[in-house]
């Protein structure tokens, strides 16, 4: 079963459409990873980013660099053979390493770091669901369906002992909270789902508009980063529903980078940003390039 998603700072900015929809995650014991198949350069800094793990610091492993232990106590690593230059992601016990389907060579490998796997998951919008976890909403269903008839039971049982032993107690109240609904937050997932198409209605301002209209940006649910990504302006952005009213806020790279807080917000013509965990300040740099939703 999965846990908590780390929090992921100083990553790799303007991943390219047709890597980030391969790219996988990596849930493991010490580390978050995300492991794109190709390197890239971002167009708008010149920074190139080679192909491997990306854990949630944005530090780099390269194949060579990093194994993984699976469940069942294998290992899990990418190999790139020596002499025939064959690449393949294999599995190996302790002691014994795999041989290049190619040529045949043994691939010897002695990584710098070994993590354990936790959970691996697509990283391009869509989610898996373990068996534990369906074993799990089996069991909440079931308990669901078998609490009503137990609590009836109970309250039933409750009335004849009460009455048995106070003749002159004839009137019982009592009160159920079997219709109460628990009502959740919807997710931005919930509310928008993995893709948002933007309509420019005015400069550096947008509307969701849907696939079909003419629109002028689109953006993606980033599952590493738990908020949508818009390659253009290096910014990512979510849909804050635990404060009324609820708003979008922004994280621009170029402005918050590694910073712990950097969270903004447009009101009006102002943009604020967060410098604290309950303080905000105007926003004093250039707002020029700044965009958004309205």
């Amino acid at each position: 079963m999965t846990g908590t998603r780390r929090a992921r700072s100083n990553q790799p900015s303007r991943v390219p459409t047709h890597i980030r929809s391969k790219a996988v995650f990596m849930q493991c014991r010490n580390h978050d990873y995300i492991f794109y198949n190709e390197a890239w350069t971002d167009e708008n800094t010149g920074v190139f980013y080679q192909k491997g793990y990306y854990d949630e610091n944005g530090k780099y492993y390269d194949a060579d660099s990093i194994a993984f232990k699976k469940p069942d106590g294998s290992y899990e690593a990418h190999y790139l053979c020596d002499f025939c230059g064959t690449e393949l992601e294999a599995n190996w016990k302790e002691g014994f390493y795999p041989t290049c389907k190619n040529c045949g060579a043994e691939m010897n490998k002695t990584p710098v770091f070994i993590d354990e796997i936790v959970h691996i998951g697509n990283d391009s919008g869509r989610t898996s669901i373990s068996p534990n976890l369906i074993k799990m909403l089996v069991l909440i269903f079931a308990s669901t369906m078998i609490a009503p008839v137990i609590i009836t039971i109970l309250i039933t049982f409750f009335i004849i002992r009460t009455t048995s032993i106070d003749d002159n107690y004839d009137v019982i109240h009592y009160e159920t909270s079997q219709n109460e609904q628990v009502e959740e937050t919807e997710t931005n997932l919930q509310i928008y789902g993995d893709e948002i198409y933007l309509d420019e209605v005015s400069p550096n301002t947008y509307r969701i508009c849907s696939q079909q209209d003419d629109y002028e940006k689109y953006i993606t649910w980033d599952y590493g980063a738990q908020s949508y990504y818009d390659y253009d302006s290096d910014c990512y952005l979510w849909y804050n529903t635990d404060v009324s009213p609820n708003l979008w806020q922004y994280w621009y790279e170029d402005i918050a980078g590694s910073n712990y807080y950097g969270w903004m917000e447009c009101e009006g013509d102002d943009w604020y940003i967060e410098v604290s965990d309950t303080q905000w300040e105007k926003y004093q740099g250039d707002t020029s390039e700044l965009w958004h939703i309205e």
